[in-house]
């Protein structure tokens, strides 16, 4: 897959997920999204997202060691099952963030997105 093509898809990741981040947050900021206080569960979701960040860590540094190792074909193939575990994490802690949990759940998903994409870059384009 071209880089091109790649950056593109990278932005469209980064651009979806930072909507959704900042509509719930003005959303809860302006007091439109109230679901009750479900502070039992959240603490559960939290930890549930922390082992998900670091999943999503080590799955990017798996999956870069494998992808300077791939061949063309597959080096953006992986990289983006490597975003989509950042991406997964993200929306994890937006969505919890939505439901009631304090800001610090959504910079967590977030932070740990940005990490995926840090190392795991757009592959450039060799044969």
């Amino acid at each position: 897959m071209p880089s091109r093509h790649l950056f593109i898809i990278r932005i469209a990741l980064l651009t979806g997920v930072t909507a959704f981040a900042a509509l719930v947050v003005y959303e809860r900021s302006h007091g439109m999204a109230t679901l009750g206080d479900g502070t039992r569960m959240l603490d559960t979701m939290r930890y549930a997202l922390f082992g998900l960040a670091g999943a999503a860590l080590v799955a990017a540094f798996f999956l870069r060691s494998r992808t300077e190792a791939a061949a063309p074909a597959t080096r953006g193939m992986l990289t983006v099952i490597g975003w989509a575990f950042g991406e997964g994490v993200a929306l994890y802690g937006v969505v919890q963030h939505y439901l009631g949990a304090p800001v610090s759940t959504l910079a967590v998903g977030l932070m740990t997105f940005v990490l995926v994409l840090i190392l795991l870059p757009v592959p450039p384009d060799r044969t």
